[in-house]
């Protein structure tokens, strides 16, 4: 694969695209621009077609003259196109909905079944980390096997480029950033794949950005987006802009109405967000993280800062997303709720039950087992912050009943809820991914 900067060659593969102001010439787009050969440039005629005006025939009547006149002089119809706009690739236009698909770790596979689109799913830089077990809980809502998809990533945090030329995806739905930043992918290859392979399309936007993040392609900071922007803009690439609403007037409300019922101060629970997989056997001690986002707009820990939690290590992090303590430290800081982060993912992660481990090493420890989340048997599964609109609501509603139960009703422990459990109408919610708006 050659690592030179593309910028210089011809025109690719890809179709008439309008891309962050530029337009990027090629031959066929996300599915299938007719046109022009190898020579032809954007906005071009072919200089050897020379452009008619068909001549009216000789006619005794003038007003057939004058039709034929007025008939020839209309303005050809223009084709529809698709256009959306995201930090930091800009504003892209298609000439149709993309067909085929890749993500990234989650986010933006959930956003696009949401939006009726998971078929089109091909790859993800990782997939084993899209968590679907919630579409299990809504009528007719499904999504590829993840151990279907192609993984664009490697063991050794590098980028497969062959992967991603090999699947040919129409568009891939992430932020080019994180793959140069940590999975080794250079600029002139981020470049090279826009015109080669499909238009990136992402923002990340999950947690804060570490310093020595990359700001591909013009070099410039760019805005964090919360959950909710996300939607209406996938929506207009993909053509699903009323589903796209009716999405929103669902998640919303919703989302208000939580916020809403959250319980005084002085009436929450103490909360440990704790690292889903690590323990001290396995590890040198409790990962527990700051379950209070740095940015606002973020939505890896969105439904706890939508829930306004009480944060039992408030003032440990010492300016750090989060603090490793022993047994003694977490007896120390007595959260009354520990909430294992990735905990749906890890419910069932290469085979292991780490959440159960967790449970059982923390019960069966002299020390551990004196904290009053233990003790009182508050050790619960926690969401993973690759969550899209579905991913969030199931997940806002889970710790709203983890940690309020006198406001939100008990959590029963993961599974199918009861209707009248149910925070958020499950129903319409299907109805919407499988387009009876």
């Amino acid at each position: 694969m050659s690592r030179d900067d593309p910028a210089d060659e011809g025109p690719t593969r890809r179709g008439y695209l309008t891309y962050g102001g530029a337009i990027v010439a090629g031959g066929l787009l996300a599915g299938c621009a007719s046109g022009g050969g190898s020579g032809d440039s954007a906005g071009s005629t072919d200089a050897d077609t020379p452009t008619e005006t068909p001549t009216p025939t000789e006619a005794s009547d003038p007003t057939e003259t004058a039709t034929a006149t007025e008939s020839s002089t209309e303005t050809p119809t223009q084709p529809e196109s698709y256009t959306a706009t995201m930090p930091p690739v800009g504003e892209l236009t298609l000439d149709e909905p993309p067909s085929s698909w890749v993500g990234g770790l989650g986010f933006s596979a959930d956003v696009l079944t949401a939006l009726g689109q998971a078929d089109g799913a091909v790859g993800m830089a990782d997939p084993q980390f899209w968590y679907t077990g919630f579409y299990d809980f809504l009528d007719g809502v499904s999504a590829p096997a993840t151990d279907d998809l192609a993984k664009f990533t490697t063991s050794d945090r590098d980028t497969d480029l062959e992967v991603l030329y090999e699947l040919d995806p129409d568009l891939i739905a992430f932020d080019p950033n994180p793959l140069i930043a940590i999975y080794g992918l250079e600029r002139g290859e981020a470049r090279e794949i826009r015109e080669n392979v499909a238009p990136w399309f992402g923002n990340e936007s999950r947690r804060k950005r570490f310093g020595g993040w990359t700001h591909w392609p013009d070099g410039e900071p760019y805005p964090y987006l919360s959950l909710p922007e996300y939607i209406p803009e996938y929506a207009a690439l993909f053509g699903e802009q009323e589903r796209g609403e009716a999405l929103l007037d669902l998640y919303e409300p919703f989302v208000d109405d939580v916020r809403s019922r959250v319980p005084p101060e002085s009436e929450r629970r103490s909360l440990a967000l704790v690292n889903g997989q690590y323990n001290p056997e396995n590890r040198d001690g409790w990962v527990v993280y700051n379950p209070k986002s740095a940015v606002e707009k973020t939505w890896g820990k969105k439904q706890y800062r939508d829930l306004n939690v009480v944060d039992a290590f408030e003032g440990a992090y010492d300016g750090q997303s989060s603090v490793i303590v022993d047994y003694e430290g977490l007896l120390e800081y007595d959260p009354d709720v520990i909430i294992f982060n990735f905990g749906v993912t890890y419910r069932d992660f290469q085979g292991e039950n780490y959440i159960q481990q967790q449970r059982e090493v923390l019960s069966d420890h002299p020390v551990g087992s004196q904290v009053t989340a233990v003790e009182n048997g508050d050790l619960y599964v926690g969401g993973t912050p690759y969550q899209g609109p579905i991913i969030n609501m199931f997940q806002t509603e889970m710790a709203a009943k983890q940690l309020y139960p006198d406001e939100f009703g008990t959590y029963p422990g993961y599974g199918e809820l009861s209707e009248s459990e149910q925070l958020f109408d499950r129903g319409r919610l299907a109805d919407i991914v499988n387009g009876d708006i």
